[in-house]
């Protein structure tokens, strides 16, 4: 189970960013009935939201905190005074003091496997029983108040998602968008994807390719840094943003796939290195050993019983 925790959480902890669902903590102190509605306003905030589950990831500097790269200095680890079995049991005990409709989460403890330190993660299962509420005040949270998560911030849930909550499915689907075109989506874009969509979370990474190098590794590489796990790609929605005429391109190899039963392959012509008015034959693209190559990626965790 922690093996693939880890590949879930690993690009948070590194990138130190957080996401819709998911909230870096350095530490959590349950100790102080406002410290326990403030877990329960940040637990109830991510299981009201959309998307699957969620987490809390506590022993970690965010991005805004961090003074070094060194894993050892951004993850100073957190350990539970009493072990893990304890300290889930208090963190349920205080979401059955202050929520209404109780969230199941889960803890665990992960090692980090460079620098050895312990990293706290509760998961928040996916809600079927939103909208979860607080029914006891203290500290700055208020009896009544029903959170959600905009972006990396909780704030009220309005009319309108306090209703789409109560609704047997979500509004509108959860996508992962994953941006490799080079230029950021404008405040605009997001709105207007936002019309079809649920932005469950950005993942910004431009996409650039040496056509004189393998073209297998570099994808290998590529899909490395974006940092989804084998069963994320295999379970989440996603919805890519390529750069220049590769939308249109990938429509048409997906026609041709269906058409011949499999790919074809692609001859990437490119400039050369020492004269741009010259194009050459970088390299011819074998897209179906690609598919396969990842097909065995998909297949050896399965065969390994991984979520």
């Amino acid at each position: 189970m922690t093996t693939w925790l880890w590949r879930r959480i690993k690009r948070y902890v590194v990138s130190g960013r957080e996401a819709p669902k998911v909230d870096l903590k350095l530490t959590l102190d349950l100790s102080s009935k406002a410290n326990k509605a403030e877990f329960a306003k940040d637990v109830t905030a991510i299981a009201n939201t959309p998307g699957g589950d969620g987490f809390i990831i506590i022993g970690i500097q965010d991005v805004k905190e961090r003074q070094s790269n060194d894993s050892r200095d951004y993850v100073p680890g957190f350990r539970a005074k009493n072990g893990p079995d304890d300290f889930h049991i208090q963190m349920v005990d205080a979401l059955t003091q202050f929520c209404n409709r109780v969230p199941t989460i889960g803890y665990d403890k992960v090692e980090h496997p460079e620098c050895g330190h312990s990293i706290g993660v509760v998961t928040i299962k996916r809600s079927t029983k939103r909208p979860h509420s607080i029914i006891r005040g203290s500290g700055d949270i208020e009896q009544h108040q029903i959170w959600i998560r905009r972006g990396t911030a909780s704030y009220h849930a309005t009319v309108d998602e306090i209703e789409d909550m109560m609704g047997k499915t979500e509004k509108l689907p959860a996508y992962v968008v994953i941006n490799l075109s080079g230029h950021s989506l404008t405040p605009e874009q997001r709105e207007q994807i936002q019309q079809e969509m649920y932005i469950e979370e950005l993942i910004e990474l431009p996409a650039h390719f040496d056509p004189t190098t393998s073209l297998q590794a570099q994808i290998e590489k590529t899909v490395d840094e974006i940092g989804l796990t084998p069963e994320e790609w295999g379970s989440r929605l996603i919805l890519l943003v390529l750069p220049g005429l590769a939308p249109p391109a990938s429509a048409l190899l997906a026609y041709l796939h269906g058409l011949r039963g499999g790919f074809p392959k692609v001859l990437w012509i490119c400039p050369h290195l020492c004269d741009a008015s010259r194009y050459i034959v970088g390299n011819i693209i074998g897209l179906q050993e690609l598919r396969d190559a990842a097909r065995e990626i998909r297949a050896t965790c399965r065969s390994k019983g991984e979520p």
